[in-house]
């Protein structure tokens, strides 16, 4: 079975002219999956509620908006030039 060869390259965070991910609290019953399953700990709970941390940490996965039970993320994808990009 053939091995994966190792993937050298930098990964750069260009910067947002829109923010495309936002908590809508209104219909967020803070269940908690978004923190579970976000890779990046973009998303937190403090106490009962959810909190989102913002742009800086985040992987633009898409995975909290899939999870999300009640819909309470708004997720867009990033405009072209924007986002993160990884460079080989």
């Amino acid at each position: 079975m053939a091995r994966a060869g190792k993937v050298e390259g930098k990964v750069k965070r260009v910067r947002k002219s829109r923010v495309h991910i936002r908590l809508l609290r209104e219909k967020c019953t803070g269940c908690g999956k978004c923190v579970r399953i976000c890779p990046s700990g973009s998303w937190s709970m403090k106490g009962e509620d959810i909190e989102w941390k913002g742009m800086n940490l985040c992987f633009e996965c898409g995975a909290c908006f899939h999870v999300c039970p009640s819909n309470a993320i708004l997720w867009r994808y990033p405009e072209g030039g924007e986002g993160v990009v990884y460079r080989f």
